[in-house]
């Protein structure tokens, strides 16, 4: 990692003795907020993009036990057993990690997403907190570790994973006896994605273990959803006959666009059944049931203006990061943070892009451009952002500040002298160049899109160095 630059270790050291700028006129390098500013002008740190993905979520595996009795015509292929019992049920920890095929829970960056460079390709600066930056990377596809058998765990752009779950078949003579056993683990993996409505899902099923009369196990099963989505592939694999040690693994696809009418989101969980039977005799239907959880529904929409997606809202909110130091929008940050710490909370909420303009005009018209024969050189910077629903506030009642930097120190004036600021304002309209104000809409941008942030999604906001 490279040294802070020299104007940047100056800044550093000017703001640490002196307070500069006129208070009351603008927002003073003697707050706290503004004392940690060191490079502005440092382009050698990395780039402030999404900030890694918080902790899955988690539950339980609830077991269950369903029992039925065998056809009298299939008592013979079932050596006389009368009665067949599944229970579905956890894995202890200790089974479940003999084998790195047993278990998995969803890596905690699955989903992380960093931004190599925070600014809109075209320069145009339209709708920036709607459109993320061309550059920025891909998430990384949902994967799944080694952890927490017998759970079910889900992130917001992670997908969902089961490890750890066995579904126990046992016989049962006329006598209530058991003649023979049978377990197969159960695994999988839901997928879901920032930019589609299809969702696919990997699942497999090995027979670990068997006992008595039991020697083999024909396995299928069959998947569903509930409403506001429909199965497209409903059978992971065709009826499958297993020995001990075999795995069978297939996958499903579910699609969230079945919108009731007048709606543009929905939210729904998935359901499995397995039709465990011996070789030859008829199916139980169903032999074994479960649903994903209660705490982990997937939400998919239309809502942003061009790609269609589904996640899984958790309470552990995205997070937008903004770093003091960015070469192109680091300027306006530190005043970003002054208005946050006034008005006492980290969260804002997302709005839909209509809402978006009207809060735009709201705060930045009328504005007057500093530079009308230079293009690019002002723009209007509303903050709290336009596209949030803190943003939209009277630009007659926010603070109107030109945020610079001379002889290397910070400062950020008002912008007109006969209108200084109070102190206690809580937004801004900033006069900043389209280059810093597109750059730092982009970031938003990414998060919204990544994260799919719609109507009412609330998120952090925090600042780096």
């Amino acid at each position: 990692m490279r040294k802070p630059s020299r104007p940047a270790l100056l800044i550093a050291a000017l703001l640490a003795v002196t307070a500069t700028g006129t208070t009351g006129a603008g927002i003073s390098q003697a707050t706290p907020a503004l004392a940690a500013v060191t490079a502005v002008t440092d382009t050698a740190t990395p780039a402030a993009g999404v900030a890694d993905e918080t902790p899955r979520q988690s539950t339980s595996f609830t077991a269950d036990t369903t029992c039925a009795p065998i056809p009298a015509e299939d008592r013979a292929d079932a050596d006389g057993a009368v009665k067949a019992c599944t229970r579905v049920q956890p894995a202890s920890a200790a089974k479940s990690n003999t084998s790195s095929r047993q278990a998995a829970a969803p890596s905690p960056t699955a989903s992380a997403i960093t931004a190599a460079a925070a600014d809109d390709p075209s320069g145009d600066g339209i709708s920036t907190e709607f459109e993320p930056d061309a550059d920025d990377p891909e998430p990384p596809a949902p994967s799944c570790t080694l952890t927490n058998p017998g759970q079910w765990t889900w992130s917001r752009t992670g997908g969902m994973c089961l490890r750890g779950v066995v579904v126990k078949y046992t016989l049962y003579n006329q006598q209530s006896v058991p003649i023979g056993t049978g377990e197969i683990a159960v695994n999988s993996t839901l997928a879901t994605s920032y930019k589609s409505l299809d969702l696919k899902e990997t699942i497999s099923a090995r027979l670990t273990s068997v006992s008595g009369d039991v020697k083999s196990l024909t396995v299928r099963m069959k998947v569903s959803c509930g409403a506001g989505c429909k199965t497209v592939t409903q059978q992971p694999w065709f009826a499958t006959t297993l020995v001990p040690d075999q795995e069978v693994t297939g996958s499903t696809k579910y699609s969230g666009d079945a919108f009731a009418a007048n709606t543009t989101r929905s939210s729904f969980r998935t359901s499995y059944a397995m039709y465990v039977t011996m070789p030859g005799t008829t199916p139980i239907d169903p032999n074994a049931s479960w649903s994903s959880p209660a705490g982990g529904e997937i939400r998919c929409d239309k809502e942003q203006p061009r790609l269609r997606g589904c996640v899984i809202p958790t309470d552990d909110l995205p997070v937008l990061s903004y770093s003091r130091s960015h070469e192109k929008y680091g300027i306006v940050v530190p005043i970003y943070e002054e208005i946050m710490q006034r008005r006492g909370t980290d969260i804002l909420h997302a709005v839909n892009q209509d809402q978006a303009n009207t809060n735009r005009a709201a705060t930045c018209t009328p504005f007057t451009n500093l530079y009308p024969g230079t293009s690019g050189a002002d723009s209007c910077d509303e903050f709290p952002m336009a596209s949030t629903e803190e943003g939209g506030q009277d630009g007659n009642l926010c603070a109107e500040l030109t945020p610079q930097v001379v002889n290397n120190v910070w400062s950020a004036p008002a912008t007109w002298p006969t209108r200084p600021t109070t102190g206690t304002e809580t937004c801004l309209r900033l006069h900043i160049t389209q280059r810093a104000n597109s750059s730092a809409g982009g970031v938003l941008g990414s998060l919204r899109k990544y994260q799919r942030l719609i109507d009412g999604d609330p998120f952090r906001i925090e600042f780096t160095a």
